[in-house]
């Protein structure tokens, strides 16, 4: 997959939805989907109203990066046409805004993005936010097969 830094941007923000890998102190590996918002420097995701067993610092996530920070990233496309399959895994390191400017501009950022954010006045509240800074980008696609950004 040959791309340009700016069309693999692109590719990260048309993106709805990601994986995000954490592992605990022992390296016991957690997987969850996310929303998020990429501005070309970050990657942020916030612990938003969705129904979840624990919330804050109570969730796995989050005392996974307490206790390691390196995370992984991954988004996809997938088609029956095998051809169009793509992925980019990104790797870095997560921090957890609990205030200030960068976790104010994430919350709206996220709210531009997805409407239930908006809805819900995301950028209201007091959630936390996690911040990954990419260290490592790795993407695949099937050889010189046009990346379609998703609708």
């Amino acid at each position: 997959m040959n791309m340009s830094q700016d069309d693999l941007t692109a590719v990260v923000q048309a993106h709805r939805i990601g994986h995000l890998a954490t592992a605990d102190s022992l390296g016991v590996p957690h997987l969850v989907p996310i929303c998020f918002v990429y501005d070309g420097y970050a990657i942020y995701s916030a612990i938003d109203h969705k129904p979840k067993r624990r919330t804050g610092y109570g969730m796995k996530r989050i005392r996974n990066i307490v206790e390691n920070p390196r995370v992984a990233f991954l988004i996809h496309h997938y088609e029956e046409d095998w051809q169009q399959l793509y992925y980019v895994l990104i790797r870095g390191t997560a921090t957890i805004l609990e205030s200030g400017l960068e976790r104010q501009r994430a919350l709206l950022l996220l709210e531009d993005k997805y409407v239930q954010y908006r809805e819900r006045q995301l950028a209201q509240g007091d959630g936390l936010v996690i911040k990954l800074v990419p260290e490592s980008i790795q993407r695949w696609g099937w050889q010189d097969a046009p990346v379609h950004l998703p609708a």
